[in-house]
């Protein structure tokens, strides 16, 4: 797919990924609609965008209220006449023990990570069916397929991000719609201070990748279709060990203090 001159929205646009693959589409012609809570922040960007090749939109709003997502599609239509690709960003994350967690919390991860998500694809879904075809690219993580100690319903919700875009690409089959995943693992960005539960640095005091570099392998997986995106090959490897060698993972994670 041609970038330039596309509609792409991008949820949780204020900060780390989301941010970074807005600037980059922005400077690659596109015309973008950015979300997020963070009003300020989102304007901010807007702002810092003003001079980029495409248009930018900014929709402040909370992707966890189930009838954001029609108004977000409405508005984007209502602006470009058509929706080309959503990506799927917005996330919560937690550090804490499953047994001590506060179902308020859990209820934030699962709205946010799962039922906001499956809200905006659905309406983006229509739309594309509409105009004849789209992407939908939904940011899961690594961790979604290898959860560690003290994220539990982190790592299920994104397990679950997994398991329905596998099943809504087969569902889209015929449809001229793109489903992708792309897994990144730790990055650099403000996920862990904003974090739920306990607070603080990233665990083991891994810096992670810049959010840049996940957000080039998102306009990859634009460019070329592509459906599974592992933003770096030791991503992959950490992923694929974990299926060849699931004892020995729980036996090296089980002697690591992650939650120290």
């Amino acid at each position: 797919m041609e970038i330039n001159g596309r509609t792409i929205i991008i949820t949780g646009a204020s900060a780390g990924i989301g941010r970074a693959t807005a600037v980059s589409l922005a400077q690659s012609g596109a015309n973008i609609v950015i979300i997020a809570r963070r009003e300020a922040r989102l304007q901010a960007l807007a702002g810092e965008l003003a001079d980029s090749p495409g248009q930018v939109l900014a929709i402040a709003g909370d992707i966890q209220d189930p009838t954001f997502a029609q108004e977000l599609i409405a508005r984007t239509v209502g602006q470009f006449g058509r929706l080309n690709v959503l990506i799927n960003n917005a996330g919560v994350g937690h550090l804490s023990q499953l047994a001590e967690m506060p179902l308020t919390d859990v209820q934030t991860i699962w709205n946010t990570n799962v039922n906001g998500l499956i809200a905006a694809t659905q309406a983006a879904v229509a739309q594309m069916k509409r105009q004849g075809g789209g992407q939908i690219i939904n940011v899961s993580s690594i961790l979604g397929q290898r959860p560690l100690p003290g994220s539990g319903v982190y790592c299920a919700s994104k397990t679950a991000v997994n398991f329905l875009s596998r099943s809504l690409r087969m569902e889209l089959k015929g449809e001229n719609i793109i489903v992708t995943l792309v897994y990144p693992g730790l990055t650099t960005t403000e996920f862990s201070a904003a974090r739920l539960g306990q607070q603080g640095g990233s665990r083991l005091g891994i810096k992670g990748i810049p959010a840049e570099r996940v957000a080039r392998a998102i306009v990859q997986a634009i460019r070329y279709g592509r459906t599974e995106v592992y933003v770096s090959w030791y991503d992959w490897l950490f992923a694929h060990s974990n299926r060849l060698f699931p004892r020995l993972i729980d036996w090296g994670i089980g002697h690591t203090n992650l939650l120290g």
